[in-house]
């Protein structure tokens, strides 16, 4: 059937560059956004929630600290047709890792010059999808206290999925003296000043918030898997330890680490430890997502028995915005019948094949979606099948130069100059021949 009217629930980046590709394939679109403004997770607030673990009561969507900046450079970051420059959402003398306000910013630019916010309903919150009789989509929202729902051909849910903390069960959770809080939870390092500070997880935000709270704290142990096979703690600098994961808390503020081994009493804990992938909008029984695996996904984007739902951004440790809008180029070609998808049968085999592959290569089920910066294999076959140009070569020569760059200056990696590819205009004393 047809796909003329679609809802697209989230204005963040994949919302909005979602919107503007069914929009250029002549579909009319309706962008559900709970907060007032765009920009998803990049709109940043000081307030926190009042389990600073997250895991009940007031919700507040960010995760976002106030130091944040990117971990990957903007030319890098940008959408492919919408430069983080002048010519595009940004401006030539940005920094080349900019703040996440500058993010905002070209994401608020974006939503102006394609005309996106016309199509945004803001301060309304979907409540429940469901399939309806009529072989489409019935959506249930709550806009100013008041409850409506609309029939639409096709859903694309681009909520993210960085906004609901997963903190892992440890023994001695609930006797450990110490503060326990979530990275989502985190904006600034004043309260640990003095303080024995831990860590758990060793992925961005690990990174991020163990450097800035080793300027405040006196002492930072900085645990995770990736310093599992350390023999003993291995110092970073100064006051910053890096450590094997914690395998349990103790009742006199110690951690047991993973090998046997005790730290002293700490502080503090915070759980540097990602997010949950939920849709608690979606109808029971619709999907089912175990352990961060959102199961029965096409490509990562269609449900394969609904093919008329839709999933943008899905994946992580990616190169996030040109992953959106590949995807979103994708959907939209497939929403108009310009290609065709392989049968149910052929799609769930195909996907049943590929998780085989993790687990033998034993990828957690929680890493079912994690691809690279690399990820150009994965975004030339979306490309390939339905039948648009593939990401630009000088796009996979910067993700190349960027990632031997992180390797060789894992501390200061947004704070050195390293080589320059394709059209974005980046300050000269960020690049190097």
């Amino acid at each position: 059937m047809p796909i003329t009217n679609v809802a697209i629930i989230g204005a963040g980046a994949a919302g909005l560059v979602t919107a503007r590709e069914l929009t250029r394939a002549s579909m009319r679109v309706t962008v559900f956004e709970q907060s007032d403004a765009v920009g998803g997770i990049w709109v940043y607030t000081p307030h926190t929630e009042d389990d600073p673990l997250g895991q009940r009561g007031t919700h507040i969507h960010t995760s976002l600290y106030a130091s944040l900046r990117t971990n990957l450079p903007r030319d890098l970051m940008a959408y492919i047709d919408y430069p983080f420059d002048s010519s595009g959402g940004g401006a030539d003398d940005w920094q080349r890792f900019p703040g996440h306000t500058r993010v905002r910013e070209y994401l608020e630019r974006f939503a102006r010059h394609f005309n996106v916010n016309a199509d945004i309903a803001f301060e309304t919150r979907v409540t429940h999808v469901r399939s309806d009789a009529q072989g489409g989509w019935r959506v249930h929202v709550t806009e100013q206290g008041r409850e409506q729902h609309r029939h639409f051909d096709a859903v694309v849910v681009c909520s993210g999925h960085y906004t609901a903390p997963r903190v892992p069960v440890l023994p001695g959770t609930s006797d450990f003296p110490g503060t326990q809080l979530h990275s989502h939870n985190y904006r600034e390092p004043t309260r640990y000043h003095n303080r024995r500070v831990a860590l758990l997880g060793t992925a961005a935000s690990g990174a991020d918030l163990s450097r800035e709270i080793a300027t405040v704290a006196s002492e930072v142990l900085w645990c995770g898997e990736l310093f599992d096979a350390l023999a003993q703690p291995q110092r970073r600098s100064g006051n910053l330890s890096r450590m094997p994961a914690i395998d349990a808390l103790l009742p006199d503020g110690r951690l047991r680490l993973r090998g046997g081994s005790f730290t002293q009493p700490v502080d503090d804990l915070i759980y540097c430890t990602g997010y949950h992938y939920r849709y608690r909008f979606l109808d029971e029984g619709l999907l089912q997502c175990d352990d961060s695996w959102v199961r029965g996904l096409y490509r990562d984007i269609l449900h394969i028995d609904h093919p008329t739902l839709g999933f943008i951004g899905v994946p992580f440790r990616i190169v996030p915005f040109p992953l959106f809008e590949m995807q979103a180029r994708w959907l939209a070609r497939l929403f108009t019948n310009r290609f065709h998808p392989p049968a149910a049968a052929l799609m769930h085999a195909q996907t049943r094949a590929e998780i085989a592959e993790l687990r033998d290569n034993g990828v957690k089920q929680r890493h079912f979606h994690q691809r690279t910066i690399d990820c150009y294999d994965y975004l030339d076959a979306l490309a390939n099948e339905c039948g648009v140009a593939p990401i630009p070569d000088w796009h996979r020569h910067l993700a190349a130069a960027f990632l031997a760059h992180a390797q060789r200056h894992p501390g200061d990696v947004r704070d050195r100059p390293f080589p320059h590819f394709g059209p974005t205009v980046v300050p000269v004393d960020s690049t190097v021949a």
